[in-house]
Protein backbone atom coordinates (compact mmCIF):
# COMPACT_ATOMS: atom_id res chain seq x y z
CA UNK A 1 0.00 0.00 0.00
CA UNK A 2 2.83 2.57 1.00
CA UNK A 3 2.69 6.16 1.59
CA UNK A 4 -1.03 6.50 0.00
CA UNK A 5 -3.59 4.93 -2.13
CA UNK A 6 -6.71 4.93 -3.60
CA UNK A 7 -9.23 2.77 -2.79
CA UNK A 8 -12.54 1.96 -4.70
CA UNK A 9 -15.05 1.24 -1.90
CA UNK A 10 -15.86 3.01 1.33
CA UNK A 11 -17.89 1.91 4.62
CA UNK A 12 -19.57 4.64 6.82
CA UNK A 13 -20.18 4.15 9.78
CA UNK A 14 -22.19 5.72 13.13
CA UNK A 15 -19.40 6.06 15.21
CA UNK A 16 -15.75 5.66 16.36
CA UNK A 17 -16.76 2.22 18.18
CA UNK A 18 -18.21 1.28 14.91
CA UNK A 19 -15.76 2.02 13.21
CA UNK A 20 -13.23 -0.06 15.44
CA UNK A 21 -15.73 -2.96 14.81
CA UNK A 22 -15.31 -2.37 11.01
CA UNK A 23 -11.33 -2.73 10.76
CA UNK A 24 -11.40 -6.69 11.91
CA UNK A 25 -13.06 -7.43 8.98
CA UNK A 26 -11.95 -5.01 5.83
CA UNK A 27 -9.01 -4.98 3.26
CA UNK A 28 -7.73 -1.71 3.85
CA UNK A 29 -5.88 -1.35 0.34
CA UNK A 30 -9.09 -1.56 -0.97
CA UNK A 31 -11.44 0.11 1.34
CA UNK A 32 -12.16 2.62 3.62
CA UNK A 33 -13.96 3.01 6.94
CA UNK A 34 -15.39 6.49 7.21
CA UNK A 35 -17.19 7.75 10.93
CA UNK A 36 -20.18 9.64 9.11
CA UNK A 37 -19.46 12.44 12.00
CA UNK A 38 -16.38 13.38 9.99
CA UNK A 39 -18.03 13.85 6.95
CA UNK A 40 -20.83 16.22 8.61
CA UNK A 41 -17.82 18.28 10.26
CA UNK A 42 -16.18 18.36 6.87
CA UNK A 43 -17.89 20.87 5.12
CA UNK A 44 -20.84 18.09 2.98
CA UNK A 45 -17.61 16.45 1.62
CA UNK A 46 -19.32 14.18 -1.34
CA UNK A 47 -17.47 10.79 -1.41
CA UNK A 48 -17.06 8.77 -4.92
CA UNK A 49 -19.74 6.61 -6.30
CA UNK A 50 -18.06 3.22 -5.06
CA UNK A 51 -17.01 0.75 -8.05
CA UNK A 52 -16.59 -2.53 -7.53
CA UNK A 53 -13.69 -4.77 -9.23
CA UNK A 54 -12.09 -1.67 -10.99
CA UNK A 55 -8.35 -2.45 -11.51
CA UNK A 56 -7.29 0.87 -13.00
CA UNK A 57 -6.88 2.70 -9.92
CA UNK A 58 -4.57 5.29 -11.35
CA UNK A 59 -1.08 5.90 -9.09
CA UNK A 60 -0.06 8.58 -5.99
CA UNK A 61 3.17 8.90 -5.00
CA UNK A 62 4.57 11.06 -2.04
CA UNK A 63 7.10 13.11 -3.84
CA UNK A 64 8.55 15.38 -0.63
CA UNK A 65 8.49 14.57 3.46
CA UNK A 66 9.14 17.04 5.72
CA UNK A 67 7.87 17.19 9.19
CA UNK A 68 5.22 19.73 8.59
CA UNK A 69 5.03 19.38 4.68
CA UNK A 70 3.81 16.25 3.05
CA UNK A 71 3.72 16.48 -0.87
CA UNK A 72 2.36 13.89 -3.53
CA UNK A 73 1.49 13.74 -7.03
CA UNK A 74 -1.10 11.67 -8.80
CA UNK A 75 -3.06 10.65 -11.55
CA UNK A 76 -6.34 8.73 -11.62
CA UNK A 77 -8.79 8.04 -14.21
CA UNK A 78 -12.09 8.89 -11.80
CA UNK A 79 -12.66 11.13 -8.71
CA UNK A 80 -11.42 8.93 -5.93
CA UNK A 81 -11.22 8.58 -2.52
CA UNK A 82 -7.13 8.67 -1.12
CA UNK A 83 -5.97 6.96 2.05
CA UNK A 84 -2.59 8.41 3.35
CA UNK A 85 -0.76 6.55 5.69
CA UNK A 86 -0.07 9.53 7.96
CA UNK A 87 -1.94 9.57 11.27
CA UNK A 88 -5.21 12.60 11.18
CA UNK A 89 -4.96 15.25 12.71
CA UNK A 90 -7.25 18.18 11.84
CA UNK A 91 -5.70 20.75 14.40
CA UNK A 92 -3.32 22.82 12.29
CA UNK A 93 -2.90 20.41 9.33
CA UNK A 94 -4.13 22.01 5.92
CA UNK A 95 -4.91 20.16 2.78
CA UNK A 96 -4.53 21.50 -0.54
CA UNK A 97 -5.20 19.87 -4.01
CA UNK A 98 -2.97 22.00 -7.32
CA UNK A 99 -2.47 24.84 -4.37
CA UNK A 100 -6.42 25.03 -3.52
CA UNK A 101 -7.26 24.31 0.11
CA UNK A 102 -9.23 21.31 0.50
CA UNK A 103 -10.83 19.54 3.03
CA UNK A 104 -9.56 16.00 4.38
CA UNK A 105 -11.53 13.60 6.47
CA UNK A 106 -10.48 10.80 9.16
CA UNK A 107 -10.52 7.09 7.88
CA UNK A 108 -10.11 4.06 9.42
CA UNK A 109 -10.21 5.49 12.75
CA UNK A 110 -6.47 7.25 12.21
CA UNK A 111 -5.46 7.73 8.57
CA UNK A 112 -6.03 11.20 6.72
CA UNK A 113 -7.92 10.98 3.10
CA UNK A 114 -9.24 13.51 0.80
CA UNK A 115 -11.59 12.91 -2.39
CA UNK A 116 -9.20 13.70 -5.21
CA UNK A 117 -10.97 14.87 -8.83
CA UNK A 118 -10.36 13.20 -11.91
CA UNK A 119 -6.86 14.00 -13.56
CA UNK A 120 -3.29 14.33 -12.75
CA UNK A 121 -2.53 16.92 -9.27
CA UNK A 122 -0.08 17.98 -7.03
CA UNK A 123 -1.65 17.05 -3.12
CA UNK A 124 -0.43 18.72 -0.12
CA UNK A 125 -0.87 18.48 3.57
CA UNK A 126 0.87 21.67 5.35
CA UNK A 127 1.16 22.08 9.24
CA UNK A 128 0.02 25.77 9.29
CA UNK A 129 -1.23 26.11 13.09
CA UNK A 130 -3.00 29.34 14.16
CA UNK A 131 -1.34 29.55 17.52
CA UNK A 132 2.19 29.35 16.00
CA UNK A 133 1.22 32.32 13.58
CA UNK A 134 -0.25 34.42 15.79
CA UNK A 135 2.74 33.84 18.72
CA UNK A 136 5.01 34.76 15.61
CA UNK A 137 3.12 38.27 15.44
CA UNK A 138 2.98 38.58 19.17
CA UNK A 139 6.63 37.81 19.40
CA UNK A 140 7.47 40.57 16.67
CA UNK A 141 5.31 43.18 18.02
CA UNK A 142 7.02 42.57 21.71
CA UNK A 143 10.21 42.63 19.53
CA UNK A 144 9.31 46.43 18.60
CA UNK A 145 8.20 47.98 21.15
CA UNK A 146 11.21 46.38 23.24
CA UNK A 147 13.08 47.94 20.63
CA UNK A 148 11.74 51.10 20.41
CA UNK A 149 11.85 51.53 24.52
CA UNK A 150 15.42 51.26 24.15
CA UNK A 151 15.96 53.41 21.49
CA UNK A 152 13.68 56.12 23.30
CA UNK A 153 16.01 55.40 26.74
CA UNK A 154 18.87 55.71 24.79
CA UNK A 155 17.71 59.09 23.01
CA UNK A 156 16.28 60.29 26.57
CA UNK A 157 19.62 59.60 28.13
CA UNK A 158 21.54 60.98 25.70
CA UNK A 159 19.47 64.26 26.18
CA UNK A 160 19.73 64.38 30.44
CA UNK A 161 23.52 64.18 29.60
CA UNK A 162 24.00 67.07 27.34
CA UNK A 163 21.36 68.80 29.64
CA UNK A 164 23.59 67.79 32.70
CA UNK A 165 26.82 69.14 30.40
CA UNK A 166 25.33 72.52 29.67
CA UNK A 167 24.39 73.00 33.27
CA UNK A 168 27.69 71.92 34.64
CA UNK A 169 29.05 74.40 32.07
CA UNK A 170 26.91 77.19 33.06
CA UNK A 171 27.52 76.73 36.68
CA UNK A 172 31.49 76.62 35.83
CA UNK A 173 31.00 80.04 33.99
CA UNK A 174 29.24 81.73 36.58
CA UNK A 175 32.10 80.51 39.03
CA UNK A 176 34.54 81.94 36.92
CA UNK A 177 32.05 85.59 36.76
CA UNK A 178 31.63 85.51 40.62
CA UNK A 179 35.45 86.29 42.42
CA UNK A 180 34.86 89.75 39.33
CA UNK A 181 31.47 90.66 40.14
CA UNK A 182 33.42 90.51 44.39
CA UNK A 183 36.05 92.67 42.88
CA UNK A 184 33.87 94.94 40.63
CA UNK A 185 31.49 95.13 43.88
CA UNK A 186 34.34 96.07 46.61
CA UNK A 187 35.57 98.64 43.64
CA UNK A 188 32.33 100.10 44.06
CA UNK A 189 32.07 100.30 46.94
CA UNK A 190 35.70 102.31 47.53
CA UNK A 191 34.41 104.88 45.18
Amino acid sequence: MGNAWFVNDYSIVANADAEIKALATFDPSKTAIVDKRFLEGAGKIELPKAEFFDLDTGYIQLTNYAPNRLVYKCKNPKKQLAVFSEIYYNKGWNAYIDGKPTTHIRVNYLLRALVVPQGQHSIEFKFEPKSYYLGNTFSMISSIIVLLLIVGGMVFGARNLKIKEVVQEVEEVENEKKPLIRKLKTKHKRV
